[in-house]
């Protein structure tokens, strides 16, 4: 197992409300010593793979600017300053999509990016969504929410058309819970 780098320094590059952006000079356990290693440090965040009460998987599909495209995907977001990351979970359900569920578990916990970051996505199953309303979300957020069937969205992340990364690895969580394994190639 590799051993665990030595910070010597850390520098703070840039801060605001969302992330902080770091360098690390770093001493690896050969004596080597890297001087920048950067680092973006964000909140845990949350997802959800929520399930109605006519078993269909509720999605959002949003554009993301940085990709330039829209995205289909699982409902989430950052968790506020020391909130619990269920409490984070359920209220980014609400808001993006108006469902609330009977009942909501986590089912796995896993690291967007490692490489480069330092937070955690808190990957949760609700069972028994419902509407309850309508959405309400952040001011520039434009959600349109959608239903599909579990076979479907298997066939979404199969032939591409569900890319986000971190919500393919969330339903990949999903699945097994879902009574579904993936088909072999």
């Amino acid at each position: 197992m590799p051993k665990r780098w030595k910070v010597l320094s850390s520098e703070e590059i840039f801060k605001t409300g969302l992330f902080r952006f770091r360098t690390d000079r770093c001493e690896l356990p050969d004596g080597r010593v890297m001087p920048n290693y950067y680092v973006m440090e964000f909140p845990d965040w949350v997802n959800v793979v929520p399930v109605t009460e006519d078993n269909k998987i509720v999605l959002v599909e949003q554009f993301r600017q940085a990709a330039g495209d829209s995205f289909l995907e699982i409902p989430g977001g950052s968790t506020d300053r020391g909130e619990d990351p269920k409490k984070a979970v359920l209220r980014e359900l609400r808001e993006e999509t108006g469902y609330v569920p009977d009942d909501v578990r986590l089912i796995g916990v896993h690291h967007p990016n490692p490489a480069m970051q330092n937070n955690r996505m808190h990957t949760y199953i609700a069972y028994g969504c419902k509407l309850v309303g309508e959405p309400e979300p952040d001011p520039f957020e434009d959600i349109t929410v959608v239903t599909k069937s579990i076979p479907e969205v298997i066939e979404l992340v199969m032939t591409g058309k569900i890319t986000h990364t971190i919500v393919v690895a969330s339903l990949l969580y999903a699945l097994p819970a879902l009574g579904f394994h993936l088909p072999r190639p």
